[in-house]
């Protein structure tokens, strides 16, 4: 019965089962820094069947620490009295097309910055980031709205499922998102549009929103450039953090991003990107080269020199693209690696400077695989498009509750921090349920054995003591039974 063999009295028990090391009890101190009502407390206004929203939104974060994936799994687990109202309330709460969810995910980026200015951090100047990428969300049934077959590039097939493009913000120490959308991608096939037969096309799921609302204008994005969707993220994200450098793979460096960032009037920031070795012209001398031709010419007059830090060849090259005044970085690693392409607009960066800088954009690839891994990014399988936008930025928010914890608690990793949570949530179930069964015995002692209710106490810490429950445990009520099951 009892989880320690050393446990003596009752009000030993009760001490156990209440330490405040727990990691569950300091996610919620930290939920309660973090003032994650405050945060949602524009909501409130937005009530179902008058249910606060905020408490909604509180349940959907707390779930994967929960050992439920789903709201589905909460309510038919024994936690069920966590939540307020029924299933019913926390579905259409996900489905709505009225909530702000990007609002809401800008407001707890920003109570993150200034948790993190108020405990004395300042951010590294020099190294302040935005990162862009994106990755493929993989689902299972093909009536989910604005699905399709996309090429997934770390399995090298084609998986149905949605685009997300991700934007995130790297500090100097910590890398959190921002900002986010969801797409599709035609293809070239035109018998088979997004991959799907006509058929298939018909069968997905239709919702008729509101012009103007915020579900209208999320899935308005929906067949809208990447590039595009990418640019207005950073643009908005330009208003309220302070940036050095944005990074980004080849497929978002343009002379449109370039041009972008360059012009934002409110502070300095330059773009760092991967360029592919193809027909893009740069001009060098006053003359024009595609990467290649330009590759042989500088091999010739600058020559090949060497990284021992970085343990690679490189050139460095200053040319005009596009009119803008670029820094190239050709780099190959082993003798007989193929060269690569990086751009650079500020030009005072060396070698290692920029591969150091870009680097900090494998801490994206990083936020993707957790958040797929431990807070079930992508695992999703609302029909419903305006669903899919609420469970990605739920697990966002919980995303950024992590690395808050892991910005004090340097010696954990998120994943740690995840499991430890969850392991420690579910003995915490346990030892709630122990407890009541312990109330039962206290019920069933005073009703069998006439005993007062000053006596109580004494009397299960005697039992407790003496190791004599077996004789209790067939005096067991039918609730005792049901909260043992």
């Amino acid at each position: 019965m009892l989880q320690a063999k050393d446990i003596k009295t009752v009000n030993e028990l009760q001490e156990y089962f209440s330490k405040p090391e727990k990691v569950v009890d300091y996610l919620i101190d930290l939920v309660k820094f973090f003032e994650i009502k405050s945060v949602f407390k524009p909501l409130n206004s937005i009530k179902k069947r008058g249910y606060s929203l905020s408490n909604v939104l509180a349940l959907f974060i707390s779930l994967p620490f929960l050992h439920h994936g789903s709201v589905h799994a909460l309510f038919r687990s024994g936690s069920r009295n966590l939540a307020e109202g029924g299933k019913d309330v926390y579905y259409r709460a996900k489905n709505r097309e009225d909530i702000g969810w990007r609002k809401l995910l800008v407001n707890v980026v920003k109570r993150f910055e200034r948790i993190v200015a108020a405990k004395g951090e300042v951010t590294e100047v020099g190294k302040r980031c935005l990162i862009i990428d994106d990755s493929l969300l993989s689902k299972t049934g093909r009536k989910i709205e604005y699905s399709g077959r996309l090429w997934d590039h770390v399995t090298h097939r084609s998986l149905l499922g949605l685009r997300l493009l991700l934007l995130c913000y790297y500090d100097g120490k910590s890398t959190i998102p921002v900002d986010f959308s969801i797409h599709r991608e035609r293809g070239k096939n035109e018998q088979k549009p997004y991959g799907l037969s006509r058929k298939h096309l018909k069968q997905q799921h239709k919702k008729d929103r509101t012009e103007g609302s915020q579900g209208h204008q999320r899935s308005m994005e929906v067949d809208e450039s990447k590039a595009e969707i990418g640019l207005q993220m950073i643009k908005r994200a330009l208003r309220y953090l302070k940036v050095d450098y944005v990074l980004m793979d080849s497929w978002f460096t343009s002379e449109r991003m370039i041009g972008c960032i360059l012009g934002h009037h409110k502070q300095r920031v330059n773009l760092i990107g991967m360029m592919k070795m193809g027909n893009a012209k740069y001009e060098y001398k006053g003359k024009f080269y595609d990467a290649q031709a330009l590759l042989k010419s500088v091999k010739r007059t600058i020559g090949i020199k060497r990284s021992r830090k970085i343990k690679s060849a490189y050139i460095v090259v200053d040319v005009l693209y596009k009119d803008y005044p670029v820094r190239l970085y050709f780099s190959r690693f082993g003798q007989r690696g193929k060269w690569h392409l990086l751009l650079s607009t500020d030009r005072s960066l060396s070698y290692v400077q920029m591969m150091e800088l870009y680097q900090i954009r494998w801490t994206i690839e990083v936020l993707f695989k957790e958040c797929k891994g431990f807070l079930n990014l992508g695992h999703c399988q609302s029909k419903n498009f305006d669903a899919q936008i609420a469970d990605t930025t739920v697990t966002m928010i919980q995303y950024i509750l992590l690395t808050l914890k892991k910005r004090f608690d340097q010696y954990e990793t998120r994943g740690e921090i995840f499991r430890n949570t969850s392991e420690q949530v579910g003995e915490r179930r346990l030892h709630v349920r122990l407890w009541e069964l312990l109330i039962v015995i206290m019920r069933t002692i005073v009703d069998t054995l006439g005993i007062i209710i000053e006596d109580i106490d004494m009397a299960i810490t005697k039992v407790i003591n003496q190791n004599k429950l077996a004789g209790i445990l067939e005096l067991l009520s039918p609730e005792a039974k049901i909260i043992l099951t």
